[in-house]
């Protein structure tokens, strides 16, 4: 497995937006929007390319790069959303799965409660998720796909943020990458990332400070 941390001036930028607790609901969703087009253009930058030769208006048989393969983008319900217009406005052909897994209260292990997913022959998979940090979650997701007939070499899992210990339990998938803007510190007793950015989740859709029902239907 390879891991991709993107420590650029202007990630770093963007991350300490959305890290910071005083900035408004508008200023963490375009912060999340614009770091997660660097990620995932930084995703797409990862897969294979053919050369082309094209035509300008002032010379021919330049040579260029062409993609012909599907992607799917699988944002996980529901942080994952939040990534997926960043996602479209980057390729504007990718096609959209989803997968949604929530935690069993008992047993304290990730369920699968819907999947939706596109299978595309030889298709490049990019998970969206802000947030890496048990690996609970993206383990499922992962192994799902595997098990619907998809390589894991061609699984690419984009977040903003990443735990060791989420990192450390992808890293039985030899043949996958990560992609994400921080690998920081360690995980809480809560299992919150530290120094994290919170619930991006609640953070982006704007539900911290309000009731929010939740039914999936059982």
């Amino acid at each position: 497995m390879i891991v991709y941390e993107i420590k650029n001036n202007f990630c770093q930028l963007l991350l300490a937006k959305l890290r910071d607790k005083k900035r408004c609901v508008e200023e963490f969703r375009k912060a999340s929007f614009k770091l997660s087009q660097v990620l995932i253009s930084e995703a797409l930058s990862l897969l294979p390319y053919e050369k082309k030769k094209i035509d300008t208006p002032v010379e021919n048989k330049v040579e260029t790069l062409t993609f012909n393969r599907d992607i799917v983008f699988l944002p996980i319900l529901r942080a994952g959303l939040s990534m997926l217009p960043a996602a479209i406005d980057m390729y504007e052909k990718g096609r959209v799965g989803f997968i949604g897994i929530k935690r069993n209260e008992e047993t304290l292990k990730p369920e699968l409660y819907y999947l939706k997913i596109p299978v595309v022959k030889d298709g490049f998979y990019i998970i969206l998720d802000p947030m890496l940090a048990t690996g609970g979650t993206a383990t499922l997701t992962v192994k799902k796909l595997i098990d619907t007939g998809i390589k894991p070499e061609n699984v690419i899992f984009v977040s903003l943020i990443s735990a060791p210990e989420g990192i450390e339990k992808l890293s039985h998938f030899k043949k996958i990458k990560i992609v994400t803007a921080s690998i920081d510190r360690e995980l809480n007793s809560k299992g919150y990332i530290l120094p994290g950015l919170g619930d991006a989740g609640d953070r982006f859709c704007f539900t911290e400070d309000v009731e929010v029902i939740e039914s999936y239907g059982d």
